[in-house]
């Protein structure tokens, strides 16, 4: 680990977390990646743990860490499966040797009903992991993954050689739902739809110019231990955590996306969060409806307009540049009294590449979201995500074609 490393993972400890580790045994000292779990009511964790060890053997040793989790005021089932889940997990890591694969669980079983959740969960498993690094002096990967996921075979090995060995600080998997398996034809329809979702929503960022579209699953991101404490570690947020990390830190730091492995998400419903895959699938059978509907592409491209005039925000007043604006961009804008931090941000900067690098940290993943929102909500509504994803990706076909269309071009 070299010395910048070091000055980071040091200052993290002082400012964010204790050094005292959770964990006592010890780590292998070539440990390179170490794989975080969250687990809560999760009645197969062992399946992924099976995923996981069926996967060709990387180089170095690696650790996986599950956190089982629950808040202080969990319901009994919930303690109940989760008390299932631990005996199931010591029987199964005494029944299995591996070589060069560790497996730890951390029991969180009396979390802050204030932040319980699965933002503190990666946390704890990731600060752990910063921990288990730091003590043997490698800056090697933190993997997260969900406890309802499988993963392709070549996982571990693709994030050695594309992740471990390049100079990238954050990372994604490429993650495929496996909706051929769902035998619930309402279900499987309603995964198809949501994936879809998810790349076209990308597409919309990318086609309207911003210069962080990406994925944001919590079961698919990878960091470098210096990069996670670099940037403050994970947020304790009960939902969205993986949302917020990862565009916290993107600004800043080389991407890399590893198409030729695969994490496999759960299709399954949920209502452990109000965000993701098992809130989609859920709020899906709730409405009855037989149409998914989405952004309108009309929202992208009044994006693109906004995101358009950010050179001219810097290079000309900006009440001007802004009285200029088509009405949408120039309603949001002035809507959110908007003007004032640009004009702060561009008092800051001493030329257009500085202002466009600060200007895409604030007009951030979350904050394109809120545009996105508000010209739904005031102009363009929804439609259905077969003819969201036709006018905007120029194709034809149904969703489910559509879907393996695309999933073939993000891996060539």
């Amino acid at each position: 680990m070299n010395k910048t490393a070091e000055l980071y993972i040091n200052n993290y400890f002082k400012r964010f977390a204790s050094r005292k580790p959770i964990i006592d045994q010890p780590i292998n000292s070539t440990c390179g990646l170490i794989i975080v779990i969250p687990c809560y009511n999760e009645p197969d964790l062992i399946g992924t743990l099976n995923s996981l060890t069926s996967c060709y053997p990387p180089s170095f040793p690696i650790e996986v860490i599950i956190v089982v989790n629950q808040s202080e005021i969990t319901d009994l089932e919930v303690r109940v499966q989760n008390l299932r889940t631990i005996e199931a997990f010591k029987k199964w890591n005494g029944s299995i040797k591996h070589q060069n694969l560790d497996f730890h669980l951390i029991e969180a079983l009396d979390m802050p009903k204030k932040h319980a959740g699965v933002g503190l969960a990666r946390k704890t498993g990731m600060d752990e992991a910063l921990r288990r690094f730091d003590a043997i002096g490698i800056d090697g990967t933190i993997g997260c993954l969900d406890a309802d996921c499988r993963v392709s075979k070549n996982y571990l090995t693709e994030i050695e050689e594309k992740f471990g060995k390049s100079n990238a600080g954050l990372g994604e998997v490429h993650f495929e739902h496996q909706f051929k398996l769902e035998r619930n034809e309402k279900l499987r329809k309603g995964i198809i739809n949501y994936e879809l979702f998810l790349y076209y929503y990308v597409e919309g960022l990318k086609q309207a110019g911003f210069p962080f579209a990406i994925q944001t699953i919590g079961s698919c991101m990878l960091v470098k231990a210096s990069t996670y404490a670099k940037h403050g570690g994970m947020n304790k947020r009960k939902a969205g955590e993986d949302f917020y990390f990862l565009h916290k830190i993107i600004p800043h730091e080389a991407f890399i996306e590893i198409n030729d492995a695969t994490v496999y998400p759960s299709c399954r419903t949920s209502d452990r969060v109000p965000f993701g895959t098992g809130k989609a699938q859920q709020d899906w059978l709730d409405e009855g409806s037989d149409d998914y509907l989405t952004y309108d592409p009309r929202v992208f491209k009044e994006l693109r307009v906004l995101i358009d005039a950010v050179d001219q925000f810097f290079e000309y007043r900006l009440e001007a540049i802004i009285e200029q604006l088509p009405k949408i961009p120039r309603t949001f804008v002035q809507t959110y009294g908007y003007e004032g931090k640009i004009n702060l941000i561009k008092s800051n900067c001493k030329n257009l590449e500085q202002f466009r690098k600060q200007f895409f940290i604030w007009f951030d993943g979350f904050l394109c979201m809120k545009f996105v929102h508000f010209v739904r909500d005031n102009y363009f509504e929804n439609i259905p995500i077969q003819l969201a994803v036709q006018r905007l990706m120029k194709t034809e076909g149904d969703c489910q074609s559509m879907l393996e269309d695309i999933r073939v071009k993000v891996r060539s």
